[in-house]
């Protein structure tokens, strides 16, 4: 639980507030400041599916939503309750997960080798490698868990990915460091 606090015109507000920012953009209309990147806990890039049946699948759900989006939900209706209830378990047992010394090591050491600044890289890669292994029914984070959310947490906040041009992305640079090759 966090502080929402509102000022306007000599007025101050605050309230208790629970949320999470979701925000989109196309990096064609220009870059944020890299203070304004750091606020967001974990970036994502989302790429179009190149696959051919994949993209015919896609149209031919949407199509089947627009004809009855009723009948959609029906038919995934079991497998996102699914997900609901694997989400419900890992937000009882979060707070259960361990994170083991060497694991927050590895994560300083990730953070130093990418030329991070600051330590809020490090805060967000802990709790969403715990969070990974709640979702994972694990009770304990391994390098695996880190490996599999480090480049959403460093994507946006790398100014140069190691080893320079030529090099590997940043996803093959963290499978290095992560011992993941």
């Amino acid at each position: 639980m966090g502080i929402n606090t509102v000022e306007r015109e000599g007025v101050s507000v605050s309230h208790p507030s629970r949320f999470i920012l979701v925000g989109t953009m196309n990096p064609e209309e220009g870059e944020l400041r890299p203070q304004l990147l750091d606020r967001f806990g974990l970036c994502v890039d989302v790429e179009g599916i190149r696959d051919l049946d994949k993209r015919v699948a896609i149209v031919e759900k949407r199509a089947v939503w627009e004809d009855d989006p009723n009948l959609f939900y029906q038919q995934h209706a079991e497998s996102e309750q699914q997900v609901r209830s694997q989400i419900a378990e890992a937000i009882a047992t979060f707070p259960e997960v361990t994170l083991p010394r060497e694991i927050l090591r590895l994560i300083a050491q990730i953070s130093i080798a990418l030329e991070v600044d600051g330590h809020r890289s490090d805060l967000v890669c802990a709790r969403a490698a715990q969070a990974k292994a709640a979702y994972d029914s694990d009770e304990q984070v391994d390098v695996t868990h880190v490996g599999e959310v480090a480049e959403m947490v460093y994507a946006h906040r790398v100014h140069s990915v190691p080893f320079g041009k030529g090099g590997p992305n940043l996803g093959e640079a963290i499978s290095r460091m992560v011992g993941q090759t």
